[in-house]
C-alpha cells in the first residue's frame, strides 16, 4: 500500500476519498493518511473519517506520500494548477484514482493526479491529461482529448473527437457534440448543449449554448 494525501477537504475531495475506500475494498492499494486544506477552521477536524492535518504547504513533511488535488471550483479554473505549482513536487508524486465502477477503454491514456469517479464511461482512444477531475456518471466518447486541469461535473457528456483545453469546466448535465473544441478556461453551464467551438475564457449557457461572459483567463 502507498500512502496517499488528498489536497483540499471539500466535497470533491471527500468523493475522491470514498472512491479510494471502494478501491481498497477490492484490493488494498492506498493508505489514505488524510487531507490537507488551507482553511484553518478545518484543521484538527475529520472528513469521511480521516483527519484534516493542516494546510496544503505541509505536503513537504510527507516525503513518501503521493497526492491528489480534489479542489474543483467553477469560478476558479486555475485553482488546482496554482496548488500544483505552489508545491513544486515531481510529477510522479501525484496519484491517479479510478473508481472500480468506471469503464475505461484499454486504449485510453490517463495522466497523473487525475480522478475518475463512479459509473463514468471512457471509450476508445481517449487522451486525458494531468490533474483532471471527472465526476460520477460522466461519458467520454472516442478520440476525445481532455487537457490538464479540466473538470467534468456529474452527468456531463462529450461526444467523439471533442477537445477540452486546459482549465475547462463542464457543468453538471452539460453536453458537447462531436468535433467541437472548448478552449482554455471556458465554463459550460449546467445542462448546456454545446454545438460550436467555445473561445478561451468564455461562459456559455443554454440549449444551444450561447455566450454569457468572457473574463476568466
Amino acid at each position: 500500500m502507498e500512502d496517499l494525501i488528498i489536497l483540499g477537504a471539500g466535497g470533491t475531495s471527500r468523493e475522491i476519498a470514498e472512491a479510494v475506500a471502494d478501491i481498497n475494498r477490492e484490493q488494498r492499494r492506498w493508505n489514505l493518511i488524510g487531507f490537507l486544506d488551507d482553511d484553518p477552521a478545518k484543521h484538527g477536524k475529520t472528513a469521511v473519517g480521516r483527519p484534516i492535518l493542516g494546510s496544503i504547504d505541509r505536503a513537504s513533511q510527507y516525503a513518501t506520500a503521493r497526492f491528489i488535488v480534489g479542489v474543483a471550483r467553477a469560478g476558479d479554473p486555475w485553482r488546482r494548477k496554482m496548488i500544483v505549482e505552489r508545491l513544486a513536487l515531481p510529477r510522479e508524486r501525484f496519484a491517479t484514482i479510478i473508481h472500480p465502477s468506471a469503464t475505461v477503454s484499454r486504449s485510453t491514456t490517463i495522466g497523473l493526479g487525475t480522478a475518475i469517479l463512479q459509473n463514468t464511461v471512457v471509450t476508445t482512444d481517449v487522451v486525458i491529461g494531468d490533474h483532471v477531475l471527472i465526476h460520477y456518471n460522466t461519458t467520454i466518447a472516442h478520440d476525445a482529448v481532455i487537457d490538464d486541469f479540466v473538470t467534468m461535473a456529474p452527468g456531463s457528456l462529450i461526444a467523439g473527437s471533442v477537445k477540452l483545453r486546459a482549465g475547462v469546466y463542464l457543468g453538471a448535465g452539460s453536453q458537447v457534440i462531436n468535433d467541437v473544441t472548448v478552449n482554455e478556461a471556458a465554463l459550460v453551464g449546467l445542462g448546456a448543449v454545446v454545438v460550436r467551438n467555445v473561445i478561451s475564457g468564455e461562459t456559455v449557457v443554454g440549449n444551444p449554448a450561447r455566450a454569457l461572459a468572457r473574463a476568466r483567463l
